[in-house]
């Protein structure tokens, strides 16, 4: 062995063993790495550099966006931006081991388009399950959407042929890659307004005997004709069909993956609010967490105002759940000595660590990452 090839042994050995303080600590350090920023091999190696830098353990690399896939599917279509002889998660998987940095797939699940104009591409699943996009009576219209405060097109969470779409997506992640977790983001509804297919109505009157559309759209008169005690039982009735179906098919996918790979790590982006969360977006989390549906969720805690900030957290008191819960932080809107007291305040409270968003906003301002001090 010459001295070039025993300096790097004596590196790679170095570097490894001092990150094992980080990768083996209980306290997860993240950043949400968006699709942008894997663009070729250099870009990977400088999140990879910068994470390593920063002393980040865990890294969410965005690898589904917009219906299509940034990693060699052949289940979905690929984005148009990604080269046929490069696959970045492949390529970060491999990088991230020499840093023993783990990798969490992160997958957008029923959010699947947006923009004025549909998909030019016919193979993409806007097309294949057009009967399944969330809507009131029709398909609506983008503007319309973004009038309501939604992103885009939704595929409905509760439709068995979406389902299992997307479980198999996440089973091909599982088997072509080894990353230690896969990464649930708009695994919701987008809001009760835009929670129908005529499929999911048919399922719901069946099981209830009245068409759930009539009790938002036609709530003034539902209330005079039936009185609003039933209304009140009504939307109780259809809320909840809407919070249980998105928890069975939590429990379906959790069950599925830990079948590929029992050490595999599945976590879901959550709005932070609980009671927004579960009531507005059927996001039960707490319940999946007490239940051990999956492994953590990262709240996505994007609050300007500390009080605000801290008022959420406030909200989650149990010791148990704290350890499964890692606090998303905004950097994008606001500056780094308010997402360093958010840090603080997140260590105060025990919980299991932070993720901030994103690294593509860091990156372009190496100023602000000084400043974070992360090491500290």
């Amino acid at each position: 062995m010459n001295i070039r090839s025993t300096f790097l042994t004596f590196f790679i050995i170095f570097s490894l063993t001092s990150l094992n303080a980080y990768a083996n600590s209980s306290e997860m350090r993240a950043f949400w790495v968006v699709r942008f920023a894997l663009a070729n091999e250099k870009d990977i190696e400088n999140v990879v550099h910068t994470a390593y830098e920063a002393g980040i353990t865990d890294l969410f690399v965005q690898v589904r966006a917009l219906g299509q896939t940034y990693y060699k599917s052949i289940l979905e279509s690929n984005a148009p931006a990604l080269k046929e002889d490069f696959d970045p998660l492949q390529k970060i998987v491999e990088k991230c081991k020499l840093y023993n940095i783990r990798v969490h797939a992160w997958v957008n699940m029923f959010y699947i388009w947006s923009g004025d104009y549909p998909p030019k591409n016919k193979n993409h699943v806007f097309y294949k399950l057009n009967n399944q996009l969330l809507r009131i009576k029709s398909l609506p219209e983008y503007k319309d959407l973004r009038k309501d405060g939604i992103e885009g097109f939704f595929l409905n969470p509760e439709n068995s042929e979406v389902q299992h779409y997307l479980l198999n997506l996440l089973l091909e992640i599982a088997d072509k890659y080894e990353v230690s977790g896969i990464h649930l983001d708009y695994f919701r509804f987008p809001g009760v307004k835009y929670s129908f297919t005529p499929g999911s109505r048919t399922k719901f009157m069946m099981d209830n005997y009245f068409d759930p559309i009539n009790v938002y759209l036609m709530q003034d008169d539902y209330v005079s004709q039936r009185g609003y005690e039933v209304f009140v039982q009504a939307d109780k009735l259809y809320r909840k069909f809407l919070s249980s179906s998105l928890s069975s098919y939590l429990e379906t996918i959790a069950r599925a993956l830990k079948i590929k790979n029992n050490n595999l790590r599945l976590s879901v982006a959550v709005k932070p609010d609980p009671v927004q969360a579960k009531h507005r977006y059927f996001q039960d989390w707490k319940s999946w967490l007490e239940k051990k549906i999956c492994d953590f969720v990262v709240m996505m805690n994007y609050r300007t105002n500390f009080d605000e900030f801290t008022f959420i957290l406030n909200q989650v008191n149990e010791p148990q759940l704290k350890k499964r819960i890692i606090v998303g932080i905004s950097t994008y809107n606001q500056n780094s000595e308010a997402v360093r007291s958010r840090i603080k305040f997140v260590k105060s409270g025990q919980f299991a660590g932070f993720s901030l968003f994103s690294y593509n906003h860091l990156v372009k301002n190496r100023g602000y990452l000084k400043n974070l001090k992360l090491y500290n």
